[in-house]
């Protein structure tokens, strides 16, 4: 049973990592889909996985992918899931990157350039739709649709998360805080709230 959720995991990373373009916020969207399918973490789950691969030195996509792969199987499963992330790039990287040097002035190669543009666009505006949502609606409204969640608006809104946020904000663009300080502090005030 655990090979068969190791397999799992590694092609769920393979294929967010072989499709991902536009860095560690477009892959949040096929995580989250993919995390959906199997029914392996909730929504706030993920959501609380993204948060501390924020907070945690190194690239997004790698620590999402760790703590994800960690809380599905344990620290093979974080072994799996980390590895499966670089490994398309760098198979990609050496395979086409002699044929991409030759060819970087044809236009087909600069068209597939420029319609990824609006893709990565897309992946990343999705992603922040997937962390505001968490962020922002409660617990009880976060499966409901979006009709849902306009019928009561006020009971589905977060006022604790929405609260730090602004205030965390204007900390940020009026003083000189330092940024980390600012997440530790606005850590403790989201553990004593919740």
């Amino acid at each position: 049973m655990i090979i068969l959720i190791l397999i799992r995991l590694f092609l769920l990373f393979v294929k967010v990592a072989l499709f991902n373009f536009g860095g560690g916020f477009a892959m949040i969207p096929l995580i989250s889909a993919e995390l959906e399918q199997y029914q392996w973490l909730t929504s706030q789950e993920f959501m609380n996985i993204i948060a501390i691969s924020q907070m945690t030195p190194g690239a997004i996509a790698i620590n999402t992918s760790t703590f994800v792969g960690f809380q599905v199987a344990g620290i093979f499963g974080a072994m799996v899931s980390t590895l499966a992330i670089p490994l398309p790039s760098m198979i990609l990287v050496i395979v086409l990157y002699p044929v991409l040097d030759r060819n970087k002035n044809h236009p087909l190669v600069k068209m597939v350039f420029y319609g990824l543009r609006p893709v990565v666009a897309g992946l990343i505006i999705a992603a922040v739709f997937f962390v505001g949502n968490t962020a922002v609606i409660t617990s009880e409204y976060i499966d409901m649709s979006f009709i849902e969640v306009i019928r009561n608006p006020l009971k589905s809104l977060n006022f604790g998360s929405i609260a730090i946020a602004i205030v965390g904000f204007i900390l940020i663009s009026k003083t000189k805080i330092n940024p980390i300080l600012l997440m530790v502090v606005a850590a403790i005030v989201g553990i004593l709230i919740f």
